[in-house]
């Protein structure tokens, strides 16, 4: 299984993963072969990428797409409870607690897991996806930097409820994904920390850690972020852990900026490690996070193309690949030679193909 752009389909691939529309209705389900006119209607849905069968990762494990699973686990909670969340009551609110414990138990439960990000992009991608993508990573780097269990699940609760204060506001999904906001727009953008620490300062139940991580995640540790332009130990651990995870998923997916590779999304990331960002921090959930994900196509200092079936824990951005020759009608197919990145210390990734 690996993720294609829609723009790729010519017609006859085979469906890896059940593609939906943007009210969660199957529209086209696993298996289906693919006819080539299919290739316009999903991008009038705005949906730009997909998860295909192939040759060349037919034996790849779909455990592998670690984020998949753990969305599976609890995004439909999630949904309706964020989503509806100025209107709930507190004992509808605290499934969160059960959907920050599910989330440690999928890390703990893989005691050197790498977060793979295997998303499917979409231009009205739902505030849920973002908010459970924020916590798994939150949950993940927080417990590889030797944070309580405790702490942790605060730490996951503030990241569930991180932008709740979206709901406060007339800005959609469509417009948070467009890097061409305008200048009141962005100011309106801005306001959301302070509505969504307005919809929970009352509320007992939640940590202080949670609410400040509602209220100060886009702070910077140089100063330059807001709303209060705080700077250094002014900002709380917890919030300076979850800045960096909601950076990186916006990055990804291009949220107010140009989409950015997952490992130019890292690369910035640790290239500001020490000014906006907490350095351990971000040495921390540079560690946690596949620099290229399982299914990706990259090509090499030795100018071969490959693709990546499985991670190296301990480096990652020194996958195990396999790789790949045009065959006659030009297309990609997999040969027998594979290399493993941790052995061959000569050979380095230096892009991803086709993205």
């Amino acid at each position: 299984m690996r993720r294609i752009q829609t723009e790729q389909i010519k017609g006859n691939e085979v469906v890896a993963k059940d593609i939906y529309s943007s009210n969660g209705v199957i529209i086209v389900a696993e298996g289906t072969r693919l006819k080539h006119e299919y290739k316009r209607k999903l991008l009038e849905m705005r949906i730009y990428d997909i998860f295909i069968e192939d040759e060349i990762s037919k034996d790849i494990d779909s455990n592998e797409f670690s984020d998949e699973v753990v969305k599976d686990l609890c995004s439909t909670t999630l949904k309706n409870t964020i989503e509806s969340y100025a209107y709930t009551t507190t004992e509808e609110t605290v499934k969160l607690s059960d959907i920050a414990e599910g989330l440690m138990q999928s890390v703990l439960s893989k005691k050197e897991v790498l977060y793979n990000v295997s998303m499917v992009r979409r231009f009205d991608r739902s505030l849920s996806d973002h908010c459970l993508s924020v916590a798994a990573l939150s949950v993940l780097t927080a417990l590889n930097s030797g944070i309580s269990v405790e702490k942790t699940k605060e730490i996951a609760i503030g990241a569930l409820l991180h932008d709740i204060g979206y709901l406060s506001m007339k800005l959609d999904m469509k417009t948070l994904c467009s890097s061409k906001l305008t200048e009141e727009e962005f100011k309106e953008v801005k306001r959301h920390v302070v509505y969504g620490y307005m919809l929970v300062e009352k509320q007992d139940w939640l940590s202080t850690t949670a609410k400040d991580i509602i209220l100060y995640h886009h702070e910077r540790i140089d100063g330059t972020g807001y709303p209060f332009k705080l700077s250094g130990d002014r900002i709380k651990p917890e919030v300076r852990l979850v800045s960096i995870c909601d950076s990186f998923d916006n990055m990804i997916y291009g949220v107010m900026e140009p989409r950015k590779k997952v490992y130019e999304a890292l690369e910035y990331i640790m290239g500001n490690a020490g000014t906006k960002y907490d350095r351990e921090f971000a040495i921390k959930f540079n560690s946690s996070v596949a620099a290229y994900p399982v299914g990706t196509l990259v090509k090499t200092n030795t100018d071969e193309v490959c693709i990546v079936i499985r991670q190296n824990n301990q480096a990652p951005t020194r996958p195990v690949m396999r790789k790949l020759k045009k065959d006659e009608q030009g297309e990609w197919a997999a040969t027998e030679i594979e290399y493993d990145l941790i052995k061959e210390l000569t050979m380095f990734i230096v892009d991803t193909v086709g993205e």
